[in-house]
Parts: structure tokens; sequence; C-alpha cells
């Protein structure tokens, strides 16, 4: 396969792009064609609709309650932690990943575990808190560097939030 140079003077244009020729080859209607067509495609609207809006993914049209109830069924998908520097959790190095990492309150003390898959890679006290962190997320969870070596994550569900310290490795 071979390709060839051509130049713009060597084209004729006359017949390219000229607004005096862009409609040649069209055939004109008339106005009973034309609706005709529209008729046409609004019965194939209105056959293609269901009845009005349709319902979002996974909502039950004959849920009742409160808001409440609403508030407790939102998506409890959990947000992961990029950690990028080794921190100690317990004894334990945690390397640079991402990490899910799940609150719990056990025996009046509240947890965060911190899990890749379905393992449990390390379990850290917390300290329970009325503070959202500045975040406008019901889930929400970050991290921030302090002095020291130590970093503040920073963790918020439906159920309570809160906040631990660990140290983290100098790379």
């Amino acid at each position: 396969m071979s390709f060839g140079v051509v130049y713009a003077e060597d084209v004729d244009w006359s017949s390219i792009g000229n607004p005096d020729n862009a409609w040649d080859g069209q055939k004109p209607i008339t106005n009973k064609e034309f609706e005709e067509v529209v008729s046409e495609l609004e019965k194939q609207k209105n056959k293609n609709k269901r009845g009005g809006q349709k319902p979002m993914k996974g909502m039950d049209l004959n849920r009742s309650g409160s808001d409440a109830e609403l508030l407790t069924n939102i998506n409890t998908a959990l947000p992961l932690l990029n950690l990028p520097v080794p921190v100690y959790i317990n004894g334990q190095v945690l390397i640079p990943g991402h990490y899910k990492v799940v609150g719990e309150k056990e025996n009046n003390k509240v947890y965060l575990k911190f899990y890749q898959g379905h393992s449990m890679l390390a379990k850290i006290e917390a300290y329970e808190t009325e503070d959202d962190f500045g975040s406008e997320d019901i889930y929400f969870l970050k991290y921030e560097e302090l002095p020291n070596h130590q970093l503040k994550i920073m963790f918020g569900s439906m159920e309570f939030n809160a906040f631990t310290f660990v140290t983290y490795l100098n790379n």
C-alpha cells in the first residue's frame, strides 16, 4: 500500500463545502410527508414510554415510612483508604496500598479494622467523636499528616465518627 501526496491546488474545491451546493441531491418534501413522519415518531416515542418517569434502580415503589427509614437504607459502600507510606498498627506494618476500613463498636469501645480483599490485616482502637472533620459525606475516610511521623485517620459512618493515630515509616 502506498500513499501519495495531494496538494490543495490539485483538489476541485468547487464541489466541496460550498454553500451554493450544500443541499444538492436532496429532494424537497411536502408538508403532508413531514407531518406523517412526525406523527410516526410520536407513536414510537409513546410506545416506548412506560407511564411517566422510570423508578431509580433498586427503589421500591411500594415503600412506606419516614425519611429516617430512607436514610437508614442508603448505600453503605465503604470508601477506601490509600496509604502512601508504611504504617505501624499494633506492632504490625501495613505496607502502602488501598485498604477498606470498617468501623465497629465492641464492648463499649470503637475499633477500625483494615481489610484488603476479605482478609483483616489490622485492628486498632479509635476515639469516637461528634466531629465530622469538615466532610459533607456521611461515609468518609481520610487522613491528615501530623508532626513526629504520625497520621490521624478519620472515619465517618451512619453509626458514628471516629479517629485514631498511627505512626508511619519515613521512606
